[in-house]
């Protein structure tokens, strides 16, 4: 009992705390973006059982994109790139200025939703033919479905406005526990209505338990966020300095974020050209491919930011070295944790389709070019980790437009190879993820060099020797997830059966594992002490006066 209670104490504790470095930031929103991932692939699973690779589950997800576009323009442009660096300037001046701000900025972003909602449901005929379904060959009846469903997810996009404020104020104050939290009660929010309402709605009771999921999103946040001083107020002046420096930063991050989002109704409509079936294949590998991407990259983008914020010397022309050392390692820390997951994720890309989604209703051959797109987009994991956080280091310098270039650029790449694929040469699904893969490596390319030559030159050595080290324990981790799979898919385990296909990525993943923890060893692989060093932090009590530090 006391056990129990000690461990609610420390848990009640860590919910409100700060983390202060990027690491133990990370490795907290990490962790919990794993519980997301889990729930997600229930959410996914059941899905598939329900709906199998059917056109109408195809035309469901069909149905986010250009909700999600909207939602993108209007609010992700200002979250965390220019949200939170003019948030923190104003509220070290003063806190009531800083909430006013932040109320400003939330009404302003109402209205405008509230605006494409109206237009959305209006002209929804229009979206569904011309720009999601065009050439796509749908009936008539499956138009309807398409526009109906994207008039639900529109709705959606109201809950995730406030929530995604209240992430980026959270997440000022350095506390990246709840809004981590949130899409996991998200997920939870959509598999209850799966569950008590497919027989009767249909495919309408994933999009309805979107819309509650949003809710939930919202609600979770709001006790945390009012706990640290946010009140709300009704002001929907932006003319305040503060809010004028806000947009100023978020015009290039909003062409930039609406550049990449392009490419999702993009590779739907080449999606649902080759068949409705292709647009779940998709998302599926999409979808599990996205989970080191959260895992790694995202989490430690966003614990990054506020931390690179305050690196930073307030002089002009000052020296950056402690803000460039910081961006270095963090750079050498994606590319430890992300190489070896995707060398992973290529290797076991069947056992791990089959365990998300094998349900009886998906079919083999589904199976089988879920795991090639997979297999393609496991190309592109490090780069997309690395480009979040090479981007985050741009938003420290209040540099937007930077990033907003090197995304056009890559995402014109990558849509004219993913046109060139399907429309040309008539290959597969897969070449939208090969395609995908190869504008991320652009991206990386020129983000690298132009923040570089930004900061006035990067000590090259500190990064090519280590992963140079990285790259070589990671082909032969290659090596020690092949062999040992094939040999005990072909002499031990009969993976026709669910219990043996785990039995079998397990043990395979716990022997690639342990290859790696000796490799680094072996190689004096420097991020290897620093995971020793989180996690013996994590491990011990040492949450006092709600806060977390552990040092790097």
């Amino acid at each position: 009992m006391f056990m129990v209670r000690g461990f609610l104490k420390r848990s009640s504790l860590a919910l409100s705390s700060q983390q202060q470095t990027i690491l133990s930031a990370a490795s907290v929103i990490g962790s919990i973006y794993l519980v997301s991932a889990f729930f997600g692939f229930v959410r996914n699973r059941m899905l598939s059982n329900y709906f199998g690779d059917s056109s109408e589950l195809g035309i469901f997800f069909a149905s986010d994109d250009i909700p999600s576009l909207i939602f993108t323009i209007i609010v992700s442009g200002s979250i965390s790139s220019a949200f939170v660096p003019v948030f923190l300037k104003y509220y070290k001046k003063g806190q009531e200025e800083a909430w006013k701000i932040a109320s400003e900025v939330m009404n302003t972003s109402l209205i405008g939703i509230l605006i494409f909602i109206v237009v959305m449901i209006t002209f929804s005929d229009f979206f569904a033919r011309n720009l999601i379904g065009r050439s796509a060959g749908m009936t008539d009846a499956e138009y309807r479905l398409l526009e109906n469903l994207m008039s639900i997810m529109m709705v959606a996009q109201l809950g995730f406005l406030f929530s995604s404020y209240f992430t980026s104020i959270l997440h000022s104050f350095k506390r990246f526990i709840i809004p981590a939290l949130a899409p996991v009660f998200m997920n939870i929010g959509v598999i209850i209505f799966i569950y008590l309402f497919t027989d009767d709605l249909g495919i309408y009771a994933p999009a309805w338990g979107t819309v509650f999921g949003a809710l939930i999103h919202l609600l979770i946040q709001l006790p945390f966020v009012r706990e640290i001083g946010f009140k709300y107020k009704p002001y929907f002046s932006i003319k305040h300095e503060g809010v004028k420096e806000i947009y100023r930063l978020t015009w290039p991050r909003i062409f930039g974020q609406a550049g990449m989002r392009f490419l999702i109704p993009l590779n739907t409509n080449l999606a649902l050209f080759i068949s409705p079936a292709s647009n779940v294949i998709l998302t599926f590998a999409d979808d599990i491919q996205n989970l080191p991407v959260r895992i790694f990259g995202v989490s430690i983008g966003q614990a990054a930011l506020p931390i690179f914020v305050n690196s930073l010397k307030d002089e002009e022309n000052a020296d950056q070295s402690e803000f460039k050392i910081l961006l270095l390692k963090t750079i050498r820390q994606v590319v430890y944790f992300v190489l070896p997951v995707s060398v992973l994720f290529f290797i076991l890309r069947v056992p791990l389709v089959r365990l998300a989604y094998g349900a009886s209703k998906y079919s083999w051959e589904a199976t089988v070019m879920t795991s090639y797109t997979l297999g393609f987009f496991s190309i592109s994991l490090i780069f997309q980790s690395l480009a979040i956080v090479l981007t985050r280091g741009f938003y420290a310098l209040k540099d937007t437009k930077t990033p907003l270039i090197w995304s056009i650029i890559s995402v014109i790449v990558n849509a004219v190879c993913a046109i060139y694929f399907v429309r040309t040469l008539e290959l597969g699904v897969w070449s939208l993820a090969l395609a995908f893969s190869i504008g991320s490596m652009v991206n990386v390319v020129a983000l690298t060099f132009s923040l570089s030559k930004k900061l006035g030159g990067f000590d090259w050595s500190f990064l090519i020797g280590p992963i140079n080290k990285m790259l070589l324990i990671s082909y032969c981790l290659a090596i020690a997830l092949y062999v040992p799979m094939k040999a005990l898919d072909k002499f031990i385990f009969d993976t026709t059966r669910t219990l043996n296909l785990i039995l079998l990525t397990g043990t395979v993943s716990i022997f690639g594992f342990v290859t790696f923890i000796i490799l680094s060893k072996l190689f004096r692989i420097e991020e290897l002490n620093i995971i020793k060093d989180v996690w013996s932090a994590l491990l011990s009590k040492n949450i006092k006066n709600k806060k977390v530090v552990i040092e790097e």
